[in-house]
């Protein structure tokens, strides 16, 4: 890592406060701003841009309202953390670490950078978050982790909206279920990534029918997983009670 940073590294790691934990934290306002607003939301851009960038504007209160300069102070640190942590809390074909640690590398850059579902999967774990892509220019809604009945309590991971390219921070003004703006939003002619579910043919139907619910027509099993996994998830959100605040 030392490699990448030749210049501030061993500034960087005489810094008494390297490893201090930080705690999560709702955005603050900026004074003199006007956040743009969104469905539930009210946006801010956000410089620089991506996922670590993100993450690191909603756990320390100093990098939302510090100069770039600072906030690129804040990310550097952070990627010498997480670096480490990589190796030791990264386990599982489920995270290939070489990868993350390329892809953590190039989010010193200012420029945004593509999608990385990998890289955001990785993020989520190392903030204990629930993150949600929302991409307005394709009207389509992901999630990290993707499926959304192995989800938490917010309590102990919250929840992150943000724009897929993480160029704007999303905060939430109006609580309503979760679930049920998913819903919403589906029936505006929105893309959900919701689950799908596993099994045989006859189990598949078989839950379908414990949950009252009767496909519209003659679907393929393909078709009957995705809206069992649909339900499941549903299920799973309203028995959290998740909200969007």
């Amino acid at each position: 890592m030392a490699a990448l940073f030749p210049k501030i590294y061993d500034v960087i790691t005489k810094n008494p406060n390297l490893y201090a934990t930080l705690r999560w934290r709702e955005p603050t306002s900026t004074e003199g701003s006007v956040p743009e607003l969104w469905d539930l939301f009210s946006l801010k851009p956000l410089d620089p841009p991506g996922p670590l960038s993100m993450l690191c504007s909603r756990v320390d209160p100093m990098y939302e309202i510090g100069s770039l300069a600072l906030k690129k102070q804040i990310i550097t640190e952070q990627l010498l953390i997480l670096h480490e942590r990589v190796d030791k809390e990264l386990i599982g074909r489920r995270y290939p670490r070489k990868k993350i640690q390329d892809l953590l590398a190039g989010q010193v850059s200012a420029q945004t950078a593509p999608f990385s579902k990998v890289l955001e999967e990785a993020l989520c774990e190392l903030f204990q978050v629930q993150k949600i892509h929302c991409n307005r220019r394709n009207k389509s809604i992901s999630f990290s982790p993707p499926d959304l009945r192995l989800w938490v309590s917010t309590a102990d991971r919250p929840l992150v909206f943000a724009e897929e390219d993480n160029c704007w921070i999303f905060t939430p003004e109006t609580n309503i279920l979760f679930h049920d703006w998913l819903t919403q939003k589906q029936e505006q002619g929105w893309s959900i990534a919701w689950p799908t579910a596993d099994g045989k043919l006859e189990d598949i139907k078989a839950a379908l029918i414990s949950k009252h619910i009767v496909p519209d027509g003659k679907l393929k099993k393909e078709e009957l997983a995705h809206v069992l996994g649909k339900a499941q998830a549903i299920d799973h959100l309203r028995e959290l009670q998740m909200t969007t605040c």
